[in-house]
C-alpha cells in the first residue's frame, strides 16, 4: 500500500521549545489564515467530522504515521511533534501507557486519573505576551503552579467566565473549529455557544516566593529527565518520585483542617486547599480515590507542592519518618475512615513506604 503523505505547505511556522501541539496548530493557523480543523486536515491528521476531535487524543498521544505525515506537511522532525504531545511526559509525571488514539474512553479515563488537564490549560499571561500567544506543554500538568521566570502563580480559572481557560462547553473538549480563526491572547472557553473573548494579559495574578519557585523548577528538571530524582538520598525513578509527591499530597489533605497550621503557605493557599478538601469526593475503589483528585486551581497546587517537595528533600531515611510524622498524625483519623489503597497498587519506591510504615504504624498496607 502507498502511503500519501500531505502537500507540503509554503507557510509554516517554527514551533518553540516547550510549546504544546495545540498552540503551534493554533499558530500555524493564524499565518495561514484558515481556522485550525483546516490546519489540521493540512497537517494529515484524520478529521472527518469536527466530533472525531475528541477520539484522536489531541496533543496528547501521537501515532509514529502522523508525526511522520506533520513532518512531509511541514518540515518539522517527527521527534519535535512528539515532543509537542504530552506523552513526553509519558513515564515521569504522566501514565499515558493505555491511551489510544481512536479510543475516547481511554483517553477519559486518563485525564480523570492523571494530573493533568487533556483540553484545558494554565497560563502565565506574562510568558504568553512575551511569546506572542505560545503555550506550554506544561502548563497542562496538574503540579503546574507557578510560573519559576516571572515567579508568579499562574492562572487556571478566567475572571470573566469563570471557568478553566481554554475549555470547552461543559468542561468537555472544545471542538477544533471550521471558521472561528484562535485567539491565543484570549480565554477561548466556550459557554453555551459563545466564546470567551477575555484577554488573558489583563488577568492579574500573585507574586510567589523564590523558594516556590525554584521547587516548581526541580518539579520540571525532574518531569523531562534534565535532573535525576531522590528519595531520603536514594535515586529513584522519575514516576516513583512524582507518586510520593502524590502520596505526600493525600496525607496532606486527609489531615485538613488540622493539617492546615502546620504547611508553609499563604492563608489563601489554605483557605484553597480547605475548601477543595472540604467539597472533595474520594472514591475508595479507584485511582481518585488512590491519589485523590488533581489540584483544582494553580494555589491548591502551590500549597501541595511546597510541603511535598519539603518531604521529598529529605536526605535520609530517619529525616523522612520525621517529616511524614506531623502530616500523618494529622490524618490519621481520615485515614482510617477512607482507607485508601494507593500504597498497595502504585510503584512507590521502597524507602518511602518504610517511611510510612514507620509513621503510620502499619496502616501503609492496610487493605
Amino acid at each position: 500500500m502507498v502511503t500519501v503523505w500531505p502537500r507540503r505547505l509554503a507557510l509554516v511556522v517554527a514551533p518553540v521549545h516547550g510549546e504544546s501541539f495545540a498552540s503551534w496548530v493554533d499558530r500555524m493557523a493564524l499565518r495561514n489564515a484558515c481556522p485550525p480543523w483546516a490546519m489540521v486536515e493540512a497537517l494529515g491528521l484524520d478529521v472527518a467530522t469536527s466530533s472525531d476531535v475528541r477520539s484522536l487524543a489531541y496533543g496528547v498521544v501521537a501515532m509514529p504515521e502522523t508525526c511522520r505525515a506533520i513532518e512531509a506537511a511541514t518540515g518539522v522532525s517527527s521527534e519535535v511533534v512528539r515532543g509537542m504531545h504530552l506523552e513526553v511526559f509519558d513515564g515521569s509525571v504522566l501514565d499515558l501507557a493505555g491511551v489510544r488514539v481512536g479510543d475516547k474512553e481511554s483517553v477519559r479515563r486518563a485525564e480523570g486519573r492523571e494530573w493533568v488537564q487533556f483540553f484545558g490549560s494554565r497560563v502565565c499571561p506574562t510568558c504568553l505576551v512575551a511569546s506572542g500567544g505560545v503555550w506550554l506543554a506544561w502548563w497542562k500538568l496538574g503540579w503546574a503552579a507557578v510560573c519559576p521566570t516571572h515567579r508568579t502563580l499562574l492562572v487556571d480559572l478566567c475572571p470573566r467566565c469563570r471557568v478553566s481557560v481554554r475549555r470547552g462547553p461543559a468542561g468537555q473538549p472544545a471542538r477544533l473549529s471550521r471558521s472561528r480563526m484562535p485567539a491565543p491572547l484570549r480565554c477561548g472557553a466556550l459557554l453555551s455557544g459563545v466564546v470567551c473573548d477575555q484577554p488573558i494579559p489583563q488577568i492579574s495574578t500573585g507574586v510567589v516566593s523564590d523558594k516556590l519557585a525554584d521547587q516548581q523548577q526541580l518539579v520540571l528538571a525532574v518531569a523531562t529527565r534534565r535532573r535525576s530524582a531522590l528519595i531520603a538520598g536514594q535515586v529513584v525513578s522519575a514516576s516513583q518520585w512524582f507518586a510520593v509527591l502524590k502520596a505526600t499530597a493525600l496525607l496532606i489533605r486527609l489531615g485538613v483542617p488540622e493539617v492546615l497550621p502546620l504547611l508553609d503557605t499563604t492563608l489563601d493557599g489554605q483557605g484553597a486547599l480547605a475548601a477543595e478538601a472540604g467539597g472533595q469526593r474520594w472514591n475508595r475503589a479507584g485511582s481518585v480515590g488512590r491519589f485523590g483528585m488533581a489540584p483544582r486551581t494553580a494555589l491548591v497546587a502551590a500549597g501541595l507542592l511546597a510541603v511535598a517537595l519539603e518531604v521529598a528533600a529529605a536526605e535520609s531515611e530517619s529525616e523522612l519518618v520525621a517529616r511524614l510524622m506531623p502530616l500523618a498524625a494529622a490524618g490519621r483519623m481520615q485515614w482510617k475512615q477512607r482507607r485508601p489503597d494507593l500504597l498497595t497498587l502504585v510503584a512507590l519506591p521502597s524507602v518511602f513506604t518504610a517511611a510510612l510504615d514507620a509513621v503510620l504504624g502499619g496502616q501503609a498496607r492496610r487493605q
